[in-house]
């Protein structure tokens, strides 16, 4: 295949990244591979400044604060830098945009000095100002109060129009509504939270921020390394505005070059990151939808590493003396969650039924090869915080199927009922076969009066659908983002995040849970947090609104030589150390 003199961000055919079957398409892809990686592939010389990372989708949107999707936060973590980030083995905070920081004796106060000379890369400096702006897009309120009209459309004052504005995200027009920041531009906050506990930000200097809490809170300092907290440019977002979700500036390890949607993703080194510049000189992110095709363009060497392939893939893989698949400790849960604003999952008897009916053990060989841990608690085994002492619910087809008949004459139905289930169409850390363990979810409800049917979505719109409230059954899953069990019970069962953009998709609210849930967060003391945790597990367990299902380690295949690139407990994927190593 021929290739144009354009930049190397346009080396790939416009099909990459789509879903093809035909041998003629390989064959081409073939031909154009071999010639590619003569330039900038596993061979010896230049070439080995150009790493390609294979995902099994594209990112919706590169704005941190707008997301929660895996492949965005797998480009934001290498284009942004946080306050405080995670050790580059352990889950150890270190200083990186912060190079100290002190609290006050109450708790409430906490100053942050800044490196100097830092700059985004725009040029312009990372200071104070920027970090503040950054905090004032994740927490002002999403719509500023009705005004007088103007016609003049100044921010504050809605202009006067026959339509209501629509927010992006939000699903319908508002009355009279505008965003309340201008540079918020996206109604889908997921994290928003998730940092509440800001009174306000202040910059007494150029290098200072100071935070000032309403609180006293466990989490702040945690939740400061966790991606929605990247530190992003007022200049790009003054230059690029609502473009900046496909134009992100920050000061991370690389920085954005170009982005053709389904095909690539191409990120170049930045010579000036305050920790150095990055070991390869361009990164380049493509979206490969189905698994065996990810696998076969790494067996080529098409790409340099895959991620998200299947147990049985990655067994594979492994015995190839060309790749190598890494393998390590992760922090998820893999789980169901039910919907209970739709009938008849308000009746708890439904939901502790159909946990009954799921033979976890036998789901974990269908959907991990054996290759992950049974979930008993939303919070995963490897993260403090996890009650060991739970017992889950046995498999227990009678006791279901007598929960069903009893439901069934409180709801007024006859079974058997019909449900839908709504799964990804993509594979994740989390859910490594999402469709086969939907279908045994399937045969496993049919058992006990669940007639199923099974919908399935590319992953972006299949986590909207589920934020917003659509669905009656869902597979979902979450990674660490801080290493706290509050990460996983307030972000998935408290009734703080629901919305159509919240992370609460089983739509749970209990006051109860609700209280526990803050106290966790203002309580400085660990061991009370334990308690408080252990509470939390134990009434989720009794009122089911999810049912965990997996806990699963990370693993990932790459090629044999590239060095550098290091799996992390959190899920966390950085490219600065990766490099291939020399020809022998």
């Amino acid at each position: 295949m021929r290739m144009t003199n354009d930049e190397l961000g346009n080396a790939f055919p416009s099909s990459f990244g789509i879903r093809h079957s035909s041998l003629c398409f390989f064959a081409s892809l073939s031909l154009f591979a071999a010639a590619f990686l003569t330039i900038a592939g596993c061979g010896g010389g230049s070439g080995k400044d150009v790493l390609i990372y294979a995902q099994s989708d594209d990112p919706k949107t590169l704005d941190p604060t707008n997301t929660d999707i895996a492949e965005a936060v797998h480009v934001i973590t290498n284009v942004f830098d946080t306050l405080v980030t995670y050790d580059e083995v352990t889950t150890d905070l270190v200083p990186s945009l912060a190079e100290s920081w002190k609290t006050s004796d109450d708790g409430l106060t906490w100053t942050f000095q800044l490196r100097p000379s830092v700059q985004f890369h725009d040029g312009s400096p990372c200071n104070s100002a920027a970090v503040k702006l950054t905090f004032d897009r994740l927490l002002v309120p999403l719509e500023i109060p009705e005004a007088s009209e103007s016609s003049d459309g100044k921010p504050g004052k809605p202009p006067k129009s026959d339509k209501p504005p629509k927010i992006e995200g939000s699903g319908q027009p508002s009355k009279r509504r505008l965003l309340a920041h201008p540079h918020v531009y996206d109604a889908v906050r997921p994290y928003q939270s998730a940092y509440s506990m800001i009174q306000a930000v202040e910059t007494p200097d150029d290098l200072t921020v100071v935070f000032k809490l309403k609180h006293p809170s466990a989490i702040f300092l945690n939740n400061l390394a966790m991606f929605p907290a990247s530190i992003a440019s007022s200049q790009g977002l003054d230059e690029y505005g609502r473009n900046f979700a496909e134009h992100p500036v920050g000061t991370g390890p690389f920085k954005f070059v170009k982005w053709t949607r389904g095909q690539q993703l191409v990120l170049e080194r930045f010579e000036g990151h305050w920790r150095g510049p990055a070991k390869i000189k361009t990164l380049i992110v493509v979206p490969v939808q189905e698994n065996a095709t990810r696998m076969q363009r790494l067996e080529r060497g098409e790409i340099h590493i895959a991620e998200g392939l299947s147990p049985a893939e990655l067994d594979v893989l492994a015995k190839n003396e060309k790749l190598v698949v890494q393998s390590h400790e992760a922090m998820n849960v893999a789980y169901l969650t039910m919907n209970v604003e739709k009938s008849p999952l308000g009746n708890r008897k439904v939901r502790e039924a159909i946990a009954l009916a799921i033979d976890k053990k036998t789901l974990l060989q269908v959907g991990y090869g054996g290759n992950a841990q049974v979930g008993v608690s939303m919070v995963p085994s490897t993260m403090w915080g996890h009650d060991k002492t739970l017992e889950d619910r046995p498999f227990d087809l009678a006791k279901a199927k007598q929960l069903m008949e009893e439901a069934a004459v409180e709801e007024g139905l006859k079974l058997p009922i019909k449900l839908e289930l709504s799964v990804m169409n993509q594979a994740r850390i989390y859910l490594q076969q999402p469709l086969p363990m939907a279908k045994f979810l399937k045969d496993s409800l049919a058992a006990i009066g669940i007639e199923l049917s099974i919908r399935g979505r590319d992953v972006s719109e299949h986590f909207r659908a589920l934020m917003a409230g659509e669905h009656q059954l869902g597979l979902a899953g979450w990674n660490s983002d801080n290493n706290d069990p509050d990460n996983f019970l307030y972000s998935l069962c408290d009734r703080d995040n629901i919305s159509n953009a919240g992370n609460n998709l089983s739509r749970f609210r209990s006051d109860k849970l609700h209280e526990l849930l803050i106290a966790g967060q203002k309580e400085m003391d660990q061991e009370k947090r334990l308690k408080i945790y252990s509470d939390a597990q134990r009434l989720i367990l009794q009122e089911v609104p999810v049912v965990p299902l997996a806990h699963t380690q990370i693993r990932t295949a790459h090629v044999r030589g590239l060095v550098g690139f290091q799996l992390h407990t959190t899920a966390l994927v950085r490219f600065r150390n990766a490099h291939f190593e020399a020809a022998k």
